[in-house]
């Protein structure tokens, strides 16, 4: 966790507004699709950066976890340094959620790529 980030979410409200969430998306993410490649689980780690709170990160994150893809996840939380790096980075202002694959080198942004992008390459 980054010390300098500002409103951290902890405790019982991000519980709560975390299991709202999952609550109101189905469980979205809790359940292995059976196209999913049988080798998922032993890739490279992906790194998804993005803030919890991010209604476009979120999908991303589901979609890792359905596929069981080993992942990192950035926070890029308001006053972060991480938000600092991404941007020199990318060279881009600050957009999440971005997606950097060391199994193909492919680096994304924009959910809905990168949801097709998972999509395509790890299933089958």
């Amino acid at each position: 966790y980054d010390p300098k980030a500002l409103w951290p979410l902890r405790g019982n409200f991000a519980l709560f507004s975390a299991a709202f969430a999952s609550v109101a998306r189905g469980f979205a993410g809790s359940k292995r699709p059976e196209n999913a490649r049988p080798d998922n689980e032993r890739m490279l780690p992906i790194e998804l950066w993005g803030y919890e709170p991010s209604p476009f990160v979120r999908p991303v994150r589901e979609k890792l976890c359905a596929l069981c893809l080993p992942h990192v996840v950035v926070p890029t939380s308001r006053g972060s340094a991480n938000r600092d790096r991404l941007m020199a980075m990318t060279g881009v202002q600050f957009q999440v959620p971005f997606l950097k694959d060391p199994n193909t080198g492919v680096e994304l942004f924009e959910s809905p790529d990168i949801l097709d992008y998972l999509e395509e390459v790890y299933t089958v």
